[in-house]
């Protein structure tokens, strides 16, 4: 399954992130617990977008590096404003 393209438009942030498909889940779980911050897109082969808007970009970097530690195969691959 291909990975599910995430909405595009001004405003935007994108963030690529790595992780073991087996910690994906763990990583949605984490999100969904967090309302509102980012939405999440990809298809469970460990590569995942997560988008959020501009204002609450630093909010999802400083999120990111606080779950690190429960889930050491997490890699930021870029970010970027769309």
């Amino acid at each position: 399954m291909a990975l599910t393209p995430p909405p595009l438009g001004p405003g935007l942030v994108s963030v690529s992130l790595r992780i073991d498909p087996e910690d994906e889940v763990v990583l949605w779980g984490f999100l969904l617990g967090d309302d509102g911050l980012a939405s999440a897109h990809g298809d469970r082969d460990g590569v995942v977008v997560l988008l959020t808007t501009e204002s609450r970009a630093a909010e999802l970097h400083a999120w990111l590096e606080a779950i690190a530690p429960e889930l050491p195969s997490l890699r930021v691959l870029r970010s970027a404003a769309i």
